[in-house]
């Protein structure tokens, strides 16, 4: 998967310059086909750390003992995908350029989204 999202996240950059124009209105659109293609790969590398550092939650651990591994794969699928929708919102245009070059910065940039929207998706998914 990380061999997948190091191929799709430079050509997704190098190809966000390709932006449509509506020609009714001469518009630019916001959101491109490569962009979007770009996002999904953000989204799955996001998923699968999210995967990873919420398994590491001794709290995480602790909640789940009880649980079924059904009901622990559900809600790590909620907590996760919610993680996936919002974590994207908070890296820039900057971050991906430079995760697209930087192996070492992507794996940074991802931890530090996923850092800071886990917290949020979990008490969401509590209540």
């Amino acid at each position: 998967m990380k061999k997948l999202i190091a191929l799709l996240l430079p050509l997704t950059l190098a190809l966000t310059a390709c932006v449509s124009t509506d020609s009714m209105n001469g518009t630019t659109s916001t959101q491109s086909a490569t962009q979007q293609l770009g996002g999904v790969a953000l989204k799955i590398a996001i998923n699968a750390k999210c995967t990873t550092e919420l398994n590491n939650i001794p709290a995480w651990k602790t909640a789940t003992k009880l649980m079924s591994s059904t009901q622990k794969q559900d809600i790590q699928s909620e907590i996760c995908g919610c993680v996936s929708e919002k974590a994207p919102q908070s890296v820039t245009a900057v971050d991906l350029a430079t995760a697209a070059i930087d192996p070492v910065a992507r794996n940074t940039i991802i931890s530090n989204a996923v850092t800071k929207t886990i917290n949020a998706c979990v008490a969401e998914a509590v209540r």
